[in-house]
């Protein structure tokens, strides 16, 4: 990969979409501001519900010139490879427009604190809302619709996200169907036997138990942005 073409394609971005990323964060940290006011500070679900869905449509603006004839000829023909542009997409992604969202929230709380203060308010006590876990998740979710938004030919983010809701209406089935089996044939009723859910009962359970949500997002995220380089690759071909 060429550093310089990355560079180009970061200064390219940046001529073109600074003023609607600008305005986009002003909309996070108003959602923020008054999401803050409203519960007092203690509640900011719908805050991060907010970031989460501009993470989820924020791909697609990044490759909104691949799905349409004149400006994917022009993408396409850009002076860098499908490496480089799928690299820098994802730095975009991952880093500058998550540092944004966070800036942003954060301006927001700030302003809320404040505001609260003057009004004779406690204000916002600061703790941490967003566990570990959670930004794996939400890492994971981005590297989902990233994908989806290259594979995808027309409203990319729409479609990302009907199918992972089939999935996990599919998964959930899945699932109840299990247990439900399972508990006909470990649970019979003459039987007086009693099916022991529960895991993680020793150490290294507990510990395996604690590290599946972190690896499940980890190879989501590895096989997402794998199938993202291979799906350009197909699209310049």
């Amino acid at each position: 990969m060429n550093i310089n073409n990355i560079k180009n394609l970061f200064r390219q971005y940046f001529i073109e979409n600074w003023r609607t990323d600008l305005f986009q964060f002003g909309i996070l940290a108003a959602v923020v501001f008054f999401a803050a006011i409203m519960s007092g500070g203690s509640n900011l679900s719908f805050a991060l519900f907010v970031s989460c869905i501009f993470l989820m449509i924020y791909p697609e603006r990044l490759f909104r010139n691949l799905h349409s004839n004149s400006p994917k000829i022009h993408f396409l023909s850009i002076p860098a490879s499908n490496s480089e542009k799928v690299v820098t997409n994802m730095l975009l992604a991952n880093f500058y427009y998550v540092v944004g969202l966070v800036l942003a929230s954060a301006l927001g709380l700030a302003l809320a604190h404040l505001y609260l203060l003057v009004r004779g308010a406690e204000g916002i006590s600061l703790y941490s809302f967003m566990g570990a876990e959670k930004v794996f998740s939400i890492y994971a979710m981005l590297s989902v619709f990233f994908f989806g938004s290259i594979y995808f030919r027309r409203r990319t983010t729409l479609s990302t996200f009907g199918v992972c809701l089939l999935i996990g209406i599919v998964w959930s089935m899945l699932v109840g169907l299990t247990m439900w089996l399972n508990s006909l044939v470990f649970l019979p009723e003459t039987s007086g036997y009693t099916y022991n859910w529960n895991f993680g009962d020793t150490d290294i359970e507990s510990r395996l138990a604690e590290s599946v949500p972190y690896l499940f997002s980890i190879g989501v995220m590895i096989y997402c942005y794998a199938l993202s380089f291979l799906r350009l690759r197909e699209t310049e071909a």
